[in-house]
């Protein structure tokens, strides 16, 4: 089998002493086992809830996503799969599109060989609300779920975030959830994705009651986190070109940075900044993000800072 038919992500495990520099594992902390996986384990996010670990992530089996779920009493593990978070979601019925650039324009499609399911991008809460676990989760939409159990969670139909029309927003053509919520004397925290027209991926965010996270007190109208660096563009691109990696292989240094600079003027390569989880370390906010689908990055501000903007 050729290698790029094989590709699968797993999810794996670093620890850092300073925030920057992290020593990883030797082996990954959950690899492909369900007919779920076979294509790997994607976009983890963590939150600590009453004592116990819970991660998210996005099972791929080539078609479609699901979102599931697993729990640890340490980060070192070992995790306890759960299973499907959404099972019985319909993307379409709910409202959700597929979203293709086709000559440098978004289209949405409603159609998928894919089928009706496709849940991703997973954050809890961290703490139960109405003694209920919270999830806010998704693409293009974002919805909420609640669960008892914190196996099975009920979603409720009505999308809780949508993306915004007109060009001079940044989440203007979908949505997407990023990490879990954080408490803040203004409310809950959230942060999530925006991508525009433009294809980029940047970071903007709401702020939600504290009591009721249904009712959003605020919206950012720009992002406060986006592309920057030449790192957070990069091979992402493989994923949306005829013939993927094998021909981005086959072209040299030369080659590929007229065919960067070009895919990025006609709004072909998706430029990424992606964020599945924050730390907070003497009143900062530290990001950690995927940027460009090639590395794992860093960048931190303070928290006051980042509420400022929503007075």
């Amino acid at each position: 089998m050729k290698q790029e038919e094989d590709w699968h992500s797993r999810i794996a495990h670093a620890v850092s002493n300073d925030g920057e520099r992290f020593e990883w594992d030797k082996e990954p902390i959950l690899v492909r086992q369900e007919k779920d996986e076979m294509r790997g384990l994607e976009d983890p996010r963590i939150t600590l809830i009453d004592g116990t670990y819970y991660m998210t992530f996005a099972a791929y089996d080539g078609k479609k996503v699901m979102l599931h779920s697993a729990t640890a009493e340490d980060l070192n593990g070992p995790w306890h799969r759960r299973g499907p978070m959404v099972p019985d979601f319909d993307f379409f019925k709910s409202g959700g599109r597929m979203v293709r650039w086709e000559k440098g324009k978004p289209i949405e499609k409603m159609i998928s060989k894919r089928g009706s399911h496709w849940s991703k991008s997973g954050a809890l809460f961290p703490q139960r609300i109405d003694g209920k676990l919270t999830l806010l989760f998704g693409e293009f939409y974002m919805w909420l779920a609640t669960s008892v159990d914190g196996v099975k969670y009920d979603v409720e139909t009505e999308p809780f975030l949508k993306p915004r029309k007109g060009t001079s927003y940044f989440d203007n053509t979908f949505i997407e959830t990023g990490p879990p919520p954080i408490l803040t004397g203004k409310g809950w925290l959230l942060l999530y994705h925006g991508i525009d027209e433009a294809f980029r991926y940047q970071l903007g965010f709401a702020l939600l009651d504290k009591d009721n996270p249904r009712d959003i007190l605020y919206r950012s109208s720009e992002p406060i986190f986006g592309l920057h660096e030449e790192y957070e563009v990069g091979d992402a691109l493989i994923d949306v070109i005829s013939g993927g990696v094998s021909a981005m292989s086959k072209l040299n240094d030369e080659e590929l940075k007229t065919f960067y600079k070009k895919a990025r003027e006609g709004n072909v390569m998706p430029q990424v900044t992606f964020c599945p989880g924050t730390v907070q370390k003497d009143g900062n906010l530290w990001l950690y993000y995927g940027a460009g689908d090639t590395s794992i990055c860093t960048a931190w501000a303070p928290l006051e800072e980042i509420l400022k903007i929503a007075s």
